[in-house]
């Protein structure tokens, strides 16, 4: 039987989630050359889980996925959660581990009483867009541009409550 483990991360865990993160990541490197993924760090990391909560996902005590979340505001100072890096190692695709991390970040959401999670997704990945439909996400507004003045990211968003 395969133990899997969902649990939150620790400072302790910021090297493990930076170089999962950059061998999730590797396969886009030519569609998303402008991602800030590349220039992150494991000191970037444990910066960035003192924003909100990391959640891990470990099969056999492996990292394999993790997704990062921030408690962010809007102008009229509406709070939503923001969802960060999901991440999902290549041979661990398409099993259910985005969408169970996906899942344990609305429960983090809920616990905090905020109604919305909204998340950015690149317009070079159509496959991450339409995951996000699936689970109930809407498009909204072009969150970034390319140098052409095309859409590089849109907000996809989520009410939840």
């Amino acid at each position: 039987m395969t133990i899997k483990t969902i649990r939150y991360a620790t400072q302790k865990d910021a090297k493990s989630i930076f170089a999962m993160t950059q061998a999730a990541y590797a396969g886009y490197r030519a569609l998303l050359p402008y991602s800030s993924v590349w220039q992150e760090t494991p000191e970037d990391v444990a910066d960035e889980m003192r924003l909100g909560p990391v959640l891990l996902f470990l099969q056999e005590d492996r990292l394999i996925g993790s997704i990062r979340c921030h408690i962010k505001y809007e102008q009229d100072l509406s709070r939503f959660l923001y969802i960060h890096r999901l991440a999902v190692l290549p041979d661990y695709r398409r099993q259910g581990i985005g969408r169970t991390l996906m899942e344990a970040s609305e429960t983090i959401a809920k616990s905090l009483s905020l109604a919305e999670i909204c998340l950015e997704v690149r317009a070079a990945q159509p496959d991450n867009q339409q995951f996000y439909l699936k689970l109930g996400y809407r498009v909204g507004a072009i969150s970034l541009y390319l140098p052409d003045g095309s859409p590089r990211a849109y907000w996809m968003s989520k009410n939840i409550i």
